[in-house]
This record gives structure tokens, sequence and C-alpha cells, in this order.
């Protein structure tokens, strides 16, 4: 094989969760330390693990992450990114309740180096290499009093061969 043809993707296809978490009208950015997003501000995420559900990793990444307890709302959005080795990454981004004192933040230094809540004016403040508009974008639409999550359906699940709520996601 040519040393000049690309050798594809190490996953063709990756699922991630995030979570947008407001309180008092700002939004919980972390820092992270790792890879393409090293020292850039983003909302806490990260991909799923073998059986999880979009929703149950976004809840599981907050955590680990913050050490705050959320729960799902809706999915605000989804992100697809065709990687450079063609990798597709898709991310469900959700809206979540703060469930934890806020008093219970604390990043989780192995992964990220700083987190806290951001206003509308504190997010526009940060640069390009500092974070990524594609989070402040999602962050924002999640300040703006318009938007509306889409919840679970899980209910509707009649039928389909997998009728446990908690294998079943429908967002609409």
């Amino acid at each position: 094989m040519s040393s000049d043809v690309p050798a594809g993707p190490r996953r063709p296809l990756s699922l991630g969760a995030g979570t947008v978490i407001v309180h008092e009208g700002r939004v919980l950015l972390v820092r992270n330390i790792r890879g393409v997003t090293r020292g850039r501000y983003l909302l806490p995420a990260g991909r799923l693990e073998p059986g999880e559900l979009p929703d149950q990793a976004a809840v599981r990444e907050a955590f680990e992450e913050t050490n705050l307890r959320v729960e799902i709302e809706g999915l605000l959005g989804v992100r697809l990114w065709v990687m450079d080795d063609g990798e597709h990454n898709y991310f469900f981004m959700f809206l979540a309740r703060l469930l934890s004192p806020v008093g219970d933040l604390r990043p989780n230094l192995a992964e990220v180096d700083d987190a806290r809540f951001f206003s509308r004016d504190e997010m526009d403040a940060l640069g390009r290499d500092e974070t990524w508009s594609g989070a402040i974008a999602i962050a924002c639409k999640a300040l703006d009093g318009a938007a509306a999550p889409w919840p679970n359906h899980a209910t509707l699940s009649d039928r389909s061969g997998v009728d446990v709520p908690e294998r079943w996601r429908i967002w609409m």
C-alpha cells in the first residue's frame, strides 16, 4: 500500500453527547486539557460508552467533568463533524437542569482545568483560540427564552422490538 494513500478513519462513526447547563442566566463551560480542544472552553461533553444512550452519556459526562448532577430536559441540537481522516462524529447537545447545588462544582483536573458559569457577554469576550463557535452558539440558544428543547417521548416505543423505556429515545 502506498504511503500517500490515506489510511482512513480510526473508526468510521463516533457518537457523543454534551450538556448545556444554565444557572441564573449563565452557562457552564469547561476548559479541556487534551486533544484538539485543549485550552478551549466548551460545554461538558464526551463520547458515548458501549450500550449508552446519548442523554445518559450527557448526564455522565457533566458529572465526570464538573461533579454536578443534572437532569436532561430535552435535545437542543445535533452537531456533525466530518474529521480530517473521514470519521463522522455526531454529538447530541442537551439542555440540562441543575440538580446539585452550584457549590458542588469542582472541575475534574484529569479532564478539564477550569469549570465555571459564563454570562453571554463573558462568552462573547472569549477569543477564537479560547473556545469553539459551535459551543457558544448552542450555549446562546439555551439562554434564548424562546428556545424549546425537544423532549424525549420514550413511551412511543410500541411494537418497535425495544419496549423498555431505558433503551428507547425519540426526541420531538
